[in-house]
């Protein structure tokens, strides 16, 4: 059984780093079929002492649109075969058959930014008892960039997080396996997303928290260096910084 307090004691740096196989990540940082730039990437985390990837082949930018299993496994297929052994990966994933080819590969957690409303992924995750990142989502929408209206956006990520983790441990998932992800700029104002990230010490201390704010533009409006936001983070008591291989 996954347990998040032993893994995080193997995690050399608080930082997940992200590795993009797609052609259209937001971000502009897509490795799709070049394993030159994969490998750069390889080189940018061994260096900077990051041991832990998160892999997404499908980018979820505003927007976006739902891959066809086939090209996601496709996209997957080309990390695996040209993956490291020097690291521990997480899936990025919305798609539970993409999930398992992961699993079947060496990963050990899934990323699930849908907050695992699929009971084929929580099925998974429970026959493997692997690892899992639930991340905030609005509720009362499917489309995970719709935007809430919250009176007060800390209490009510809060309240929404305790729902989704009591559902999967209801539904059989181990409290061990879980870790949690406000979902900063997923379905949230500027405001509010800026809300959370000065308050993420008041989020529920369960699970280990998880926090991406890697290029979203609430940061623009935080007047702090990356430095400044990564102690505040890390100040705050979270758990893994999931940025970029560049900062």
């Amino acid at each position: 059984m996954f347990d998040w307090i032993n893994f995080l004691k193997l995690i050399e740096k608080k930082t997940l780093g992200i590795i993009n196989v797609t052609n259209d990540s937001f971000s502009g940082d897509g490795i799709l079929h070049s394993k030159n730039l994969l490998d750069q990437k390889f080189d940018f985390a061994l260096k900077n002492n990051i041991n832990f990837l998160d892999v997404g082949c499908m980018s979820t930018k505003p927007d976006f649109k739902i891959l066809s299993s086939d090209e996601e496994l496709s996209r997957l297929n080309f990390f695996v075969e040209n993956m490291s052994d020097k690291f521990y990966y997480s899936i990025d994933t919305l798609n539970s058959s993409v999930a398992e080819r992961a699993l079947d590969s060496g990963f050990l957690i899934i990323n699930d930014v849908s907050g695992f409303i699929d009971n084929k992924m929580i099925d998974l995750a429970i026959e493997r008892e692997c690892g899992i990142i639930v991340m905030h989502r609005n509720p009362g929408s499917e489309n995970i960039h719709e935007k809430a209206d919250y009176d007060d956006v800390v209490d009510q990520v809060n309240t929404h997080l305790i729902i989704q983790t009591e559902n999967l441990i209801e539904n059989g998932v181990n409290r061990s396996q879980i870790a949690v992800d406000p979902g900063l700029g997923f379905g949230k104002k500027m405001d509010d997303s800026k809300e959370l990230f000065f308050n993420l010490n008041n989020l529920i201390n369960t699970y280990p928290i998880v926090v991406g704010y890697s290029r979203k533009k609430f940061t623009d409006q935080l007047n702090m260096t990356n430095n400044q936001m990564i102690n505040h983070c890390l100040d705050s008591g979270v758990d893994l910084l999931r940025l970029h291989l560049d900062n």
